[in-house]
């Protein structure tokens, strides 16, 4: 007999739903106890203020102890995180509804002369993590500032298993020509994505310079302003050192991202294995990266089991790209920049933030 594949979100039995409970009220506490006792001694977290240790590791614990629908059971969906944000900030909702299921959901007004346009990480299986969004309007708040007011729209994109790849390029593609169609032109758009969210802006430039039959083409007059990403999730399947080495330091370790990695990869045909992971890519594939994107900005944390991985990554398309700049931050977890605004107080901490900002604020007139 022949089993069917459980594509379902968030639907885990009784039994597992006690486990999740269970691991956090008993396994939890012991296991910050002991990361604080012994972080005096740690090469990466003596470095750090025992707020950013507890919300790095917190999120390590929970992504490693958990599994799939665990953790959709927990974090519900996208829309539910940006819902409950808002009404906590006592700003509006402003969605835009798009083909495909996908949406667009605005923090603040829409604007078409400056647009960020994010497509958030969670491995294409969990919403956006809710600490993600104050730190996108702590930049947005910046930039205005700076004089730069500037549009943020979230892409809330089908997450894993109830749609798997070409589903999120085909939303991201509707996005960006949703923008366009409000008047915002290309050269006025920055995309930015971390972990997953940046593995698939590495897909939409893929596929507009390398067309994935079935999915909608993609053609702009002019190239994006910029191009943002953090801590890139670019291979699925991550076999490089630094998964083993920085497994008790980094906020996810290779237990999750290679388990995360298998059920992403099992719904993709294999044929479009370099649009998920651009590590395996060929070696001109980004060869015309430029006529697409005027800047790209990478980031990279040495304390992340990533690390390796997302440093070939940005070495090569440093080679494809004359305007590409890379940073590997000291000490730096995967998507480190958010984890100041995880635990109260909501401090900026990582000195990323700034270059960010100004990334940002200099491909915007």
């Amino acid at each position: 007999m022949t089993s069917v594949k459980d594509t379902s979100f968030g639907n885990p039995p009784l039994l597992e739903k006690v486990g999740a409970f269970t691991s956090i009220i008993l396994y939890l506490p012991l296991f910050l106890g002991w990361t604080l006792i012994n972080s005096p001694f740690h090469r990466t977290n003596k470095h750090k203020t025992w707020t950013r240790i507890v919300g790095d590791r917190l999120f390590y614990f929970l992504t490693t102890r958990l599994n799939m629908k665990q953790l959709q059971w927990a974090l519900g969906d996208t829309l539910e995180v940006y819902k409950n944000y808002m009404e906590g900030q006592k700003l509006p909702l402003v969605i835009d509804e798009l083909a495909e299921n996908g949406r667009l959901l605005w923090i603040g007004e829409r604007r078409t002369d400056r647009v960020i346009l994010y497509f958030h990480g969670g491995a294409f299986l969990l919403p956006v993590p809710f600490f993600f969004l104050p730190f996108w309007k702590f930049v947005q708040s910046e930039l205005e500032a700076k004089g730069k007011e500037t549009g943020f729209a979230l892409l809330q994109y089908s997450l894993v298993p109830t749609a798997t790849f070409p589903t999120q390029l085909k939303q991201a593609v509707l996005a960006v020509q949703h923008l366009i169609s409000m008047g915002v032109k290309p050269q006025n758009i920055q995309l930015t994505g971390d972990s997953a969210g940046g593995n698939l802006v590495l897909q939409l430039l893929s596929h507009m310079l390398h067309p994935v039959p079935d999915v909608p083409r993609l053609t702009i007059t002019a190239p994006f302003s910029g191009v943002y990403l953090m801590s890139p999730w670019v291979s699925l399947t991550g076999k490089t050192g630094s998964m083993i080495t920085n497994d008790d330091s980094d906020s996810i370790g290779i237990k999750a991202l290679t388990y995360w990695g298998r059920i992403v990869l099992d719904g993709a045909p294999e044929k479009y294995h370099s649009y998920l992971e651009p590590y395996y890519a060929p070696e001109d594939w980004f060869v015309d990266l430029s006529t697409v994107v005027r800047r790209l900005f990478v980031t990279d944390g040495d304390a992340e089991c990533l690390r390796d991985d997302i440093a070939v990554v940005a070495d090569h398309l440093g080679k494809k790209h004359p305007r590409m700049q890379f940073i590997l931050q000291k000490h730096g977890v995967h998507d480190d920049p958010y984890f100041d605004f995880l635990l109260w107080p909501q401090k900026v901490q990582s000195d990323l933030t700034p270059v960010i900002l100004e990334f940002f604020a200099s491909g915007f007139e």
